[in-house]
């Protein structure tokens, strides 16, 4: 059971917390916290060779209900295997995407992803998961080792997945002197994207992750 003493952002760590948003939605609902596929378009295919999408073995970290999974789905990358601790989600996601047949969806927690085999994607994507686990009220600067070795137990979980040259891109509001306390990993390399909004108002960052 959710602890009720945790603030609204403390919640958003919590397998109860998501469970209980999803149970409350219809069953055809999709929502993007931030980042539509159009947005992301030009970043993804700078980095996923989409020629190459009917070999490719992609992980979805933390899918909820997205439509992400779906549009990199009609865009060619077909064998997309989407994660998620709510069960909720899943079942809704998964009927939702009945007729996408080469699409599968999995009730795991991606800090104990042990039903997946070592060295089975070539790329996984996270839209703002690693950001929901990090989110805590505190100072940023100092992230508590409750908060920051689960994380970490994510990329090397994250790491142990993806084949010997295989990457992760990771979409987040989180700057990178922020982030990279928690991604910058001995096992890959880090570059930094900036997704800038066409207005301007607020830059979002893809990070790329390679092997």
């Amino acid at each position: 059971m959710a602890d009720l003493h945790l603030s609204e952002v403390d919640r958003l760590q919590t397998k109860e917390y998501w469970d209980s948003r999803y149970q409350k939605e219809d069953d055809q609902n999709t929502f993007d916290w931030f980042k539509t596929f159009a947005d992301l378009e030009p970043f993804l295919r700078q980095h996923i060779p989409f020629k190459d999408g009917h070999k490719l073995k992609i992980v979805m970290l933390g899918c909820g209900n997205s439509t992400l999974s779906k549009d990199l789905y009609d865009a060619g990358l077909k064998h997309i295997a989407n994660v998620d601790f709510s069960p909720a989600c899943i079942r809704q996601m998964a009927l939702l995407h009945r007729d996408d047949k080469e699409m599968t969806w999995h009730v795991a927690d991606v800090r104990d992803m042990s039903g997946f085999e070592p060295a089975t994607f070539d790329i996984a994507i996270d839209k703002g998961t690693l950001d929901a686990f990090l989110s805590y009220t505190g100072s940023v600067w100092d992230i508590p080792d409750h908060i920051k070795q689960p994380a970490i137990k994510y990329m090397d979980e994250t790491n142990r997945i993806l084949k010997p040259d295989g990457k992760l891109l990771y979409i987040s509001y989180r700057q990178p002197h922020f982030a990279k306390l928690v991604i910058d990993r001995e096992y890959w390399s880090m570059t930094t994207n900036t997704l800038t909004d066409p207005g301007g108002s607020f830059d979002y960052f893809g990070y790329v992750l390679q092997k």
